[in-house]
Protein backbone atom coordinates (compact mmCIF):
# COMPACT_ATOMS: atom_id res chain seq x y z
CA UNK A 1 0.00 0.00 0.00
CA UNK A 2 1.29 3.51 -0.71
CA UNK A 3 1.94 6.06 1.91
CA UNK A 4 0.00 8.67 0.07
CA UNK A 5 -3.02 6.14 -0.01
CA UNK A 6 -2.19 5.83 3.99
CA UNK A 7 -2.57 9.71 4.12
CA UNK A 8 -5.68 9.64 2.43
CA UNK A 9 -7.39 6.85 4.13
CA UNK A 10 -6.31 8.85 7.65
CA UNK A 11 -7.91 12.19 6.11
CA UNK A 12 -10.90 10.35 5.55
CA UNK A 13 -10.96 8.84 8.82
CA UNK A 14 -10.72 12.49 9.73
CA UNK A 15 -13.64 13.49 8.10
CA UNK A 16 -11.38 16.29 6.69
CA UNK A 17 -11.69 16.18 2.81
CA UNK A 18 -12.59 20.07 2.79
CA UNK A 19 -11.34 22.56 0.34
CA UNK A 20 -8.86 23.72 3.34
CA UNK A 21 -8.27 20.92 5.58
CA UNK A 22 -7.81 20.75 9.33
CA UNK A 23 -4.61 18.74 8.61
CA UNK A 24 -1.84 19.09 5.99
CA UNK A 25 -0.58 16.42 3.77
CA UNK A 26 2.50 17.91 5.66
CA UNK A 27 1.29 16.86 8.99
CA UNK A 28 -0.09 13.57 8.04
CA UNK A 29 3.02 12.50 6.72
CA UNK A 30 4.87 13.92 9.68
CA UNK A 31 2.44 11.55 11.69
CA UNK A 32 3.43 8.67 9.60
CA UNK A 33 6.82 8.73 9.98
CA UNK A 34 6.14 8.91 13.62
CA UNK A 35 4.35 6.10 13.59
CA UNK A 36 7.02 3.64 11.88
CA UNK A 37 9.07 4.77 14.51
CA UNK A 38 7.02 4.54 17.23
CA UNK A 39 6.11 1.03 16.50
CA UNK A 40 9.29 -0.56 16.09
CA UNK A 41 10.43 1.17 18.94
CA UNK A 42 7.45 -0.59 20.96
CA UNK A 43 7.80 -3.48 18.78
CA UNK A 44 11.66 -4.15 17.26
CA UNK A 45 10.92 -7.42 16.22
CA UNK A 46 8.65 -5.66 13.40
CA UNK A 47 11.20 -4.41 11.46
CA UNK A 48 13.92 -7.60 11.84
CA UNK A 49 16.06 -8.73 9.44
CA UNK A 50 18.83 -11.42 9.39
CA UNK A 51 22.27 -10.00 8.38
CA UNK A 52 26.06 -11.07 7.47
CA UNK A 53 28.14 -8.77 10.04
CA UNK A 54 32.16 -8.96 9.39
CA UNK A 55 33.79 -8.29 12.57
CA UNK A 56 36.69 -6.16 14.31
CA UNK A 57 39.60 -7.71 15.92
CA UNK A 58 38.59 -6.85 18.82
CA UNK A 59 35.61 -7.18 21.78
CA UNK A 60 33.70 -4.64 20.97
CA UNK A 61 31.75 -4.32 17.83
CA UNK A 62 29.79 -1.07 16.40
CA UNK A 63 26.49 -2.34 14.73
CA UNK A 64 25.80 -1.57 11.25
CA UNK A 65 24.27 1.82 10.46
CA UNK A 66 20.47 1.77 10.24
CA UNK A 67 20.19 -0.77 12.69
CA UNK A 68 17.88 0.45 16.17
CA UNK A 69 18.44 -2.60 17.97
CA UNK A 70 20.57 -5.91 18.05
CA UNK A 71 18.25 -8.91 18.91
CA UNK A 72 20.29 -11.66 18.78
CA UNK A 73 23.50 -13.52 17.10
CA UNK A 74 23.00 -16.62 15.70
CA UNK A 75 26.14 -18.03 14.76
CA UNK A 76 29.59 -17.96 13.12
CA UNK A 77 28.28 -18.89 9.62
CA UNK A 78 31.89 -19.89 8.80
CA UNK A 79 32.11 -22.97 10.54
CA UNK A 80 28.08 -23.22 11.95
CA UNK A 81 29.26 -22.50 15.58
CA UNK A 82 26.28 -21.12 17.25
CA UNK A 83 26.79 -17.88 20.15
CA UNK A 84 25.31 -17.84 23.45
CA UNK A 85 23.95 -14.60 24.95
CA UNK A 86 25.23 -13.36 28.35
CA UNK A 87 26.13 -10.94 30.13
CA UNK A 88 28.88 -8.20 31.10
CA UNK A 89 29.17 -9.32 34.89
CA UNK A 90 29.47 -12.91 34.31
CA UNK A 91 32.59 -12.68 31.70
CA UNK A 92 34.14 -10.32 34.27
CA UNK A 93 33.97 -12.99 37.26
CA UNK A 94 34.73 -15.81 35.49
CA UNK A 95 37.03 -14.50 33.00
CA UNK A 96 38.67 -11.08 33.94
CA UNK A 97 41.07 -10.84 30.64
CA UNK A 98 38.13 -11.44 28.27
CA UNK A 99 38.46 -8.49 26.31
CA UNK A 100 41.88 -9.77 25.31
CA UNK A 101 41.31 -13.34 24.40
CA UNK A 102 41.40 -14.10 21.09
CA UNK A 103 39.93 -17.22 19.44
CA UNK A 104 38.77 -18.48 16.01
CA UNK A 105 34.95 -18.64 16.66
CA UNK A 106 32.44 -16.23 18.63
CA UNK A 107 31.34 -18.24 21.39
CA UNK A 108 29.07 -15.35 23.26
CA UNK A 109 28.28 -11.95 23.51
CA UNK A 110 27.08 -9.20 25.73
CA UNK A 111 24.52 -6.25 24.56
CA UNK A 112 23.37 -3.88 26.43
CA UNK A 113 20.22 -1.31 26.27
CA UNK A 114 22.35 1.40 27.62
CA UNK A 115 24.88 1.58 25.36
CA UNK A 116 22.04 0.38 21.58
CA UNK A 117 24.49 1.26 19.29
CA UNK A 118 27.21 -1.33 20.39
CA UNK A 119 28.03 -5.14 21.50
CA UNK A 120 30.92 -7.24 22.65
CA UNK A 121 32.04 -10.40 21.88
CA UNK A 122 34.12 -13.14 23.31
CA UNK A 123 36.58 -14.36 22.56
CA UNK A 124 37.89 -11.76 20.29
CA UNK A 125 38.04 -12.96 16.59
CA UNK A 126 39.79 -12.41 13.62
CA UNK A 127 39.69 -9.53 11.61
CA UNK A 128 36.74 -9.38 9.32
CA UNK A 129 35.23 -12.44 10.36
CA UNK A 130 31.26 -13.14 10.01
CA UNK A 131 28.73 -13.37 11.93
CA UNK A 132 24.82 -13.72 11.15
CA UNK A 133 23.23 -11.13 13.16
CA UNK A 134 19.28 -10.74 13.78
CA UNK A 135 18.82 -6.86 14.00
CA UNK A 136 15.88 -4.62 14.11
CA UNK A 137 16.06 -1.80 11.87
CA UNK A 138 15.68 1.67 11.89
CA UNK A 139 12.60 2.69 9.48
CA UNK A 140 13.86 5.34 7.05
CA UNK A 141 12.06 8.38 7.20
CA UNK A 142 9.79 9.14 3.87
CA UNK A 143 9.66 12.55 1.96
CA UNK A 144 7.06 13.05 -0.73
CA UNK A 145 7.80 15.90 -2.98
CA UNK A 146 4.07 15.28 -5.10
CA UNK A 147 1.29 13.86 -2.99
CA UNK A 148 -0.54 12.83 -6.42
CA UNK A 149 2.23 11.01 -8.27
CA UNK A 150 4.48 9.69 -5.29
CA UNK A 151 4.63 5.94 -5.14
CA UNK A 152 6.65 4.81 -1.87
CA UNK A 153 5.14 2.06 -0.51
CA UNK A 154 4.48 0.99 3.40
CA UNK A 155 7.99 0.64 5.06
CA UNK A 156 6.57 -2.24 7.16
CA UNK A 157 4.67 -5.60 6.46
CA UNK A 158 0.51 -4.49 5.95
CA UNK A 159 -0.41 -6.65 9.29
CA UNK A 160 0.97 -3.66 11.02
CA UNK A 161 -1.53 -1.11 9.10
CA UNK A 162 -3.51 -0.36 11.60
CA UNK A 163 -1.13 0.58 14.60
CA UNK A 164 0.23 2.72 11.78
CA UNK A 165 -2.98 4.66 10.83
CA UNK A 166 -4.24 4.69 14.81
CA UNK A 167 -0.30 6.40 15.82
CA UNK A 168 -1.48 8.56 12.81
CA UNK A 169 -4.95 9.41 14.12
CA UNK A 170 -3.59 9.90 17.97
CA UNK A 171 -1.68 12.42 16.70
CA UNK A 172 -3.88 14.66 14.27
CA UNK A 173 -5.88 14.44 17.53
CA UNK A 174 -3.41 15.79 19.75
CA UNK A 175 -2.52 18.31 17.53
CA UNK A 176 -5.63 19.81 18.35
CA UNK A 177 -6.56 19.17 22.22
CA UNK A 178 -8.28 22.41 22.42
CA UNK A 179 -11.73 20.34 22.88
CA UNK A 180 -12.46 17.97 25.07
CA UNK A 181 -13.41 15.30 22.19
CA UNK A 182 -10.38 15.62 20.33
CA UNK A 183 -8.74 14.73 23.48
CA UNK A 184 -10.62 11.77 24.13
CA UNK A 185 -10.65 10.60 20.04
CA UNK A 186 -6.38 10.91 20.55
CA UNK A 187 -6.70 9.11 23.61
CA UNK A 188 -8.85 6.30 22.32
CA UNK A 189 -6.49 5.89 19.46
CA UNK A 190 -3.21 5.57 21.24
CA UNK A 191 -4.97 2.82 23.43
CA UNK A 192 -5.96 1.06 20.05
CA UNK A 193 -2.41 1.60 19.00
CA UNK A 194 -1.09 -0.10 22.32
CA UNK A 195 -3.83 -2.61 22.15
CA UNK A 196 -2.41 -3.30 18.02
CA UNK A 197 0.93 -4.44 19.42
CA UNK A 198 -0.04 -5.94 22.42
CA UNK A 199 1.31 -3.09 25.04
CA UNK A 200 -0.17 -2.95 28.20
CA UNK A 201 0.19 0.84 28.49
CA UNK A 202 -2.05 2.68 31.41
CA UNK A 203 -3.08 5.23 28.59
CA UNK A 204 -5.27 6.84 30.82
CA UNK A 205 -2.17 7.53 33.08
CA UNK A 206 -0.09 9.05 30.00
CA UNK A 207 -2.87 11.75 29.40
CA UNK A 208 -3.12 12.51 32.82
CA UNK A 209 0.69 13.11 32.60
CA UNK A 210 0.49 15.00 29.23
CA UNK A 211 -2.31 17.33 30.53
CA UNK A 212 0.07 17.71 34.08
CA UNK A 213 3.34 18.81 31.88
CA UNK A 214 1.43 21.19 30.15
CA UNK A 215 -0.22 23.16 32.86
CA UNK A 216 3.05 23.31 34.69
CA UNK A 217 4.59 24.54 31.74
Amino acid sequence: MKVTTIIQRVRNLLQDNTTVPRWTNSDLLDGYNEALLAVVQNRPDVNSTLVTFNCQAQAVQSLPPGTYQLLDIVDNPSTGRTVIATTRSSLDSLLPNWTTATGENVEQYVYDQKSPSVFYVYPVPPADHPLNLLVSQAPERVVITDFDTDTQPLGLDELWLNPVINYMLFRAYSMDQETEANMQQAQSHLALFANDLGLKWNVDQLFRQRLQGKVEG
